[in-house]
């Protein structure tokens, strides 16, 4: 047998391990340099065609890892908008108002469904062991709501809903919960303007406008209600101007509000300035068979102007027909 090649023993006795972890390493890393060329690295044996695959897959990696290191600020941002888009449901549908992060001791979710699928006397039990979870005083308002509605008590669910989480004033269910207890028996028609007042912020001043403007026997009321400086205070620009124009005792007065109309107004001010440029057919002069003039055609150009620059800015309403002319 022909003798051995110098170092082929020593690297053979040593054990394969990695580079740096125990003693034998040094030997082998020392026998590999000092090899031959027909002792060379295996990669270096390889076909041409496998050395390119490696890196062409090693290049693949790094470009990966470098995108993921130089992501800037905005990739990120664009990434959570679209699985916030995609949390938030297809497009065209309402958008979801914010809403009061769950506190540490909510109700769990199993428990709740349990409850509000077992009835009333469940949730209630339940808002007695969680009585800082908005979740359960919605599902406890909702549940008191159905017909026929217990008024007082939903309205009572709607009112810790509302200390617990303000920002539900704008969801439409504590709307028509409070709107339909003003509409209820006295008690609960009272406390029902007294959330709509001092509980719901600009939407509570929303509501009590309507009523004021409507025809039910809380008109007068909700119009007093309305009426406060703290109520006010709290109102939107375009409902202040808009009260303020339903209020107002005469053209001139109306005529200095026009500015703010146009600047704030919305529907709610057309509404209100648009009768004071029509004229009716008849009902005015010898028995009542001459055309009336406009309430303000002294300042009809500049009501007209007022309104097409509220209609160009919040779109004309629903249906909505031009301003006849006022003769």
């Amino acid at each position: 047998m022909p003798p051995q090649a110098s170092g082929t023993s020593a690297s053979q006795g040593s054990p394969p391990d990695r580079p740096g972890s125990l003693p034998g390493t040094t030997t082998v890393l020392t026998a590999g340099r000092g090899a031959p060329a027909g002792r060379a690295a295996p990669l270096s044996r390889a076909p041409a065609a496998a050395r390119w695959l490696v890196a062409g897959a090693a290049a693949v990696v790094a470009v990966v890892l470098g995108a993921a290191l130089l992501r800037d600020d905005g990739s990120l941002a664009q990434l959570e908008a679209a699985v916030s888009a995609e949390r938030a449901g297809p497009a065209g549908s309402a958008p979801r108002r914010p809403v009061a992060p769950r506190p540490s001791d909510a109700v769990p979710a199993d428990e709740l469904a349990a409850a509000t699928a077992g009835g009333v006397l469940q949730l209630e039990a339940l808002a007695a062991r969680y009585p800082k979870d908005p979740s359960l005083f919605r599902a406890l308002m909702l549940r008191h709501a159905l017909p026929p509605p217990y008024h007082a008590a939903a309205l009572a669910a709607a009112k810790r809903l509302l200390e617990l989480d303000p920002g539900a004033a704008a969801d439409d269910d504590v709307k028509r919960v409070v709107s339909s207890a003003a509409g209820g028996p006295p008690e609960a028609a009272s406390a029902a303007l007294d959330v709509m007042a001092t509980g719901m912020g600009s939407h509570g001043a929303d509501l009590l406008y309507e009523l004021s403007i409507g025809s039910s026997a809380l008109k007068e009321r909700a119009a007093k209600r309305l009426a406060e400086a703290a109520v006010l205070a709290r109102a939107t620009p375009a409902l202040r101007v808009a009260h303020e124009l339903r209020a107002a005792p005469s053209c001139k007065a109306r005529q200095a509000l026009l500015g703010r109309a146009t600047a704030d107004g919305d529907r709610r001010a057309i509404d209100v300035l648009t009768p004071l440029v029509s004229s009716k057919s008849k009902g005015c002069g010898f028995l009542g068979m001459s055309r009336c003039a406009a309430p303000c055609a002294s300042i009809a150009k500049e009501i007209k102007a007022a309104i097409q620059a509220i209609e160009a800015r919040v779109g004309p309403s629903p249906g909505a027909a031009d301003a006849p002319e006022s003769r």
